[in-house]
């Protein structure tokens, strides 16, 4: 049985990674299929080609853990 985690994606435009155009929640099954979905995801997003996007995962105390950065596939 696969216990799902749950993911947070900031989708980053702006020289500030501090200031995301925009924050996607979801689960995933494990942190490969999260980065796909990720990349998935980002590229749904409206924006500049040079988008990136910066994901974390929960931990068991609320708190939220980097994984990867994601880019776009050239």
């Amino acid at each position: 049985m696969t216990v799902a985690s749950d993911y947070r994606l900031d989708v980053v435009t702006d020289p500030d990674p501090d200031v995301p155009q925009a924050v996607l929640y979801f689960t995933a099954a494990g942190v490969d299929p999260a980065c796909r979905q990720a990349q998935r995801l980002l590229a749904a997003v409206g924006g500049p080609a040079d988008r990136y996007g910066e994901l974390y995962a929960g931990d068991e105390v609320d708190r939220a853990v980097h994984v990867d950065t994601i880019h776009l596939p050239a």
